[in-house]
């Protein structure tokens, strides 16, 4: 029986693990291993405090040596089942069961398609979604990247360190990304295409080419392109909430209150899961953080 069980291995959980292992509470963390974390895609981190242009995957890196050294235990197993029973709840996972008093869902998101005509048929032939996994392969060729956000504005700035021929599409005409990143961008060689969407994806085995629109005249252009990566933000993952009776708003969030308690006693919930509007690095590992300090005075209350 743990004291405290965390689903997700982002900022959010390895936070809520550190501070669950200070508490001197048995501890597990369980992640699906098919699932990454957003920060493990970022090419450059600028807004964690204490650090300068780490690597997303460094820094994370660093997150779970913490917590190891501190004694948490941590897994690579999906979480299939949560059940309620006496005295707390049982997990079912691929390769166990276990009993814990408590749970911290700390599921995270994952990319938002952009339901874009041909996107699904040519998704990992051209189509990609992690700028930092895939944009090796695209240097020297032609891509486009969809979306006016930090994340595409990164994607973006790497793509076209990597070598390859980079243009933005944004639907507006001005990027919602960080007035840091759009300094960064305009003095780059990336070209941005405004008020502009794209339709339809084209190509035989591969992308051959994109559809676009403009939303202001709605004159439409076909671009030859070699890859496409779409950055339209994200959705959480809120699935196993919602099969344990959890609260979840219209936009798939968690609903929690100001200590990440969920509607569901003994169960909490932090980061991206939640609809923090902040979607930051600094923001999920204070919300685990808040999480399993609540899972503690929980526990205190119950003793």
């Amino acid at each position: 029986m743990y004291d405290v069980l965390i689903i997700g291995a982002g900022p959010a959980g390895i936070t809520a693990g550190i501070f669950a292992i200070r508490r001197n509470l048995k501890t597990l963390i369980l992640n699906d291993p098919r699932s990454l974390p957003q920060i493990d895609e970022a090419s450059i981190v600028d807004d964690w405090p204490g650090t300068m242009g780490i690597k997303g995957p460094e820094l994370m890196e660093k997150f779970r040596d913490h917590a190891k050294k501190l004694g948490v235990e941590i897994k690579q197993d999906k979480v299939n089942k949560i059940k309620k029973i006496k005295g707390g709840f049982e997990v079912t996972n691929n390769e166990f069961k276990c009993k814990t008093k408590t749970i911290i869902i700390a599921t995270g998101s994952k990319h938002r398609k952009g339901l874009i005509k041909g996107e699904d048929k040519f998704s990992g032939k051209g189509v990609s979604y992690c700028a930092t996994c895939d944009g090796p392969l695209f240097k020297g060729k032609k891509v486009l990247v969809l979306g006016g956000g930090d994340t595409a504005v990164t994607y973006a700035i790497l793509l076209d360190q990597i070598g390859a021929d980079t243009s933005l599409v944004h639907r507006r005409d001005k990027l919602r990304a960080t007035e840091s990143w759009q300094k960064k961008i305009f003095k780059s060689g990336v070209k941005i295409i405004w008020d502009t969407v794209c339709i339809e994806i084209k190509g035989d085995k591969f992308v051959k080419s994109a559809v676009l629109q403009n939303k202001k005249t709605g004159e439409k252009k076909e671009v030859l392109v070699d890859g496409i990566f779409v950055s339209f933000g994200t959705i959480p993952t809120s699935e196993l909430a919602k099969d344990l009776g959890i609260k979840i708003d219209d936009k798939g969030y968690i609903v929690v209150d100001k200590e990440q308690n969920t509607n569901v006693p003994g169960v909490f919930a932090a980061g991206d899961c939640c609809d923090n509007p902040a979607k930051k690095i600094v923001t999920a590992a204070g919300d685990g953080g808040l999480a399993a300090e609540s899972a503690y005075f929980y526990l205190q209350e119950k003793d």
